[in-house]
């Protein structure tokens, strides 16, 4: 039976495992029992073999000749000390010539005939005495077994041998001792493989037993309740290992839907702001029947509000798809840092910021320029949130640094600006969606908080790196600008 019809018939797993523990423990004990079978059949058949052949040697002992010259064969009277595994009156003996004449014979054998003549030829051989078992007992008038066991003992030294012994015994006793033991091993075996397939269904509900109570908590846990975890069994097996991953699994749906909920709400409500700047003025507007330039540049300012942000999601939202929904190809970076950089030139010089990119020179480093592997899109929209947050939180009149340097393994893109620097604690949390932090005076700044969570995606689908830390020359100062210094690493193509 194969496996896969086992799980067609039998569809749950503690069935199949018993089935399948009976049917390999069944295999081993019809393989043992035949094994043992065949031993003790060959073992029980050398005994009777050896028992005849003392039998006729005794047999061989007491043949004497008579006052004609004759052979006499005399059966040896009993000896107690002495037991053979047939009755001595059932035994028939006779003296055969290379002939094929019979010189003497005792017991009744009727017409019965036992061959001769291949025997001669292997006791010619140097054999020293020959078995062989007679079924077909044609003539014989009084069978006393459905066989006899014959011995050929050859009676002269001569070689080869001119008279030789027959004796033919029945094999009453061997068949009842091998029968008995048939009867044994086809009683036990199948109540060896009840109780084998019992104890395995049994066991195996045992093990499953946690599974079955995993599967009941998972059942009962909601998309309102995946704050429950599944019970781990103490035993350190591989069921534990799966309720640990199953759990580990169910916090991060949990954590998931945590952050799709906020993300949800944070959204609507930055949504409802401009939606609600707009509405006021469309009403004032109304109130004054008619649209004045102010309430068409706050509904136009507040639709590209409207319009970035929703930019920001369906990027986001891209980018949550995977990463073989993008297309990425081969690009140089210092080529995406200076597109970003021409198109901050507009913002930055609102607020008479200087922008200092420091290239690495191949010819300097001995190393040529690498590229990276990247959609050029979104690894532009990297590099622009990095340097448009560092303009947007630096002071009036300061100067972003923009460094990009590589290696043979990988390039490394910082943005070093002279803001209020990131708050001890707040590494990772800036990084978060909706997250806006204030600038040097203290206000908040404008904006949704989603340029540096974009950033922290992009860097992620890319399989780089991005993090924030103090930056380095406000930090050797002691000085209250402290500034933040934002690193993107990425490996070359």
């Amino acid at each position: 039976m194969s496996l896969k019809r086992i799980r067609r018939l039998a569809p749950s797993i503690r069935f199949r495992l018993t089935i399948l523990n009976v049917l390999i423990f069944g295999l081993t004990m019809g393989g043992f029992g035949y094994a043992t079978s065949e031993f003790l059949k060959r073992s029980l058949q050398k005994e009777f073999d050896d028992a005849l052949f003392n039998y006729a040697v005794d047999v061989v002992e007491g043949i004497t000749l008579d006052q004609s010259g004759d052979l006499l064969l005399t059966p040896p009277q009993l000896d107690h000390l002495k037991s053979y595994p047939f009755a001595l009156g059932t035994a028939l003996l006779q003296i055969r010539h290379r002939s094929g004449t019979i010189l003497s014979k005792v017991g009744l054998w009727g017409e019965f005939r036992v061959p001769f003549q291949a025997e001669f030829e292997r006791l010619g051989k140097g054999e020293e005495v020959v078995y062989s078992t007679q079924r077909d007992l044609n003539g014989l008038p009084l069978p006393e077994a459905g066989a006899y066991r014959v011995i050929h003992f050859p009676i002269d030294n001569s070689m080869p041998p001119q008279l030789i012994l027959q004796i033919a015994a029945p094999t009453t006793l061997l068949e009842s001792q091998l029968a008995t033991r048939h009867l044994a091993f086809a009683v036990s075996i199948p109540l060896i493989l009840l109780m084998a397939m019992l104890a395995s269904y049994i066991l195996a509900g045992r093990a499953l037993a946690p599974i079955t109570v995993m599967v009941a908590q998972a059942n009962s846990i909601g998309a309102q309740e995946l704050s429950k975890r599944l019970p781990v069994p103490e035993t350190r097996d591989e069921i534990r290992d799966l309720a640990l991953t199953l759990n580990q699994m169910l916090e991060r749906i949990d954590r998931a839907f945590q952050s799709q909920e906020k993300f949800i709400a944070d959204a609507s409500h930055q949504l409802l702001t401009p939606l609600t700047v707009m509405k006021g003025a469309l009403e004032s507007a109304r109130r004054q029947e008619s649209l004045t330039t102010e309430s068409i540049e706050s509904c136009l300012t507040e639709v590209d509000h409207l319009t970035n942000l929703v930019r920001d999601l369906l990027a986001l939202a891209r980018m949550d798809a995977g990463v073989e929904t993008l297309q990425f190809q081969k690009l140089f970076l210092d080529e995406l840092v200076l597109e970003a950089i021409h198109k901050l030139e507009p913002v930055v010089r609102q607020k008479d910021i200087r922008i200092k990119f420091d290239l690495m020179d191949p010819l300097v480093s001995g190393l040529e320029r690498p590229q990276v592997k990247g959609e050029e899109q979104l690894l532009t929209t990297l590099i622009y949130n990095l340097i448009e947050n560092a303009a947007k939180y630096s002071p009036r009149g300061s100067q972003v640094q923009v460094r990009l340097r590589w290696t043979k393994e990988n390039q490394q893109l910082d943005v070093i600006d002279d803001g209020p620097g990131i708050p001890v604690g707040s590494e990772n949390l800036i990084f978060e969606r909706f997250r806006r932090g204030t600038g040097s005076e203290g206000a908040r700044k404008p904006g949704f908080g989603l340029g540096l969570a974009i950033a922290k995606k992009i860097a992620d689908v890319h399989g780089g790196e991005l993090w924030v830390d103090q930056a380095p020359s406000q930090v050797a100062e002691n000085t209250e600008q402290k500034g933040a210094s934002f690193h993107f690493r990425v490996k070359n193509f």
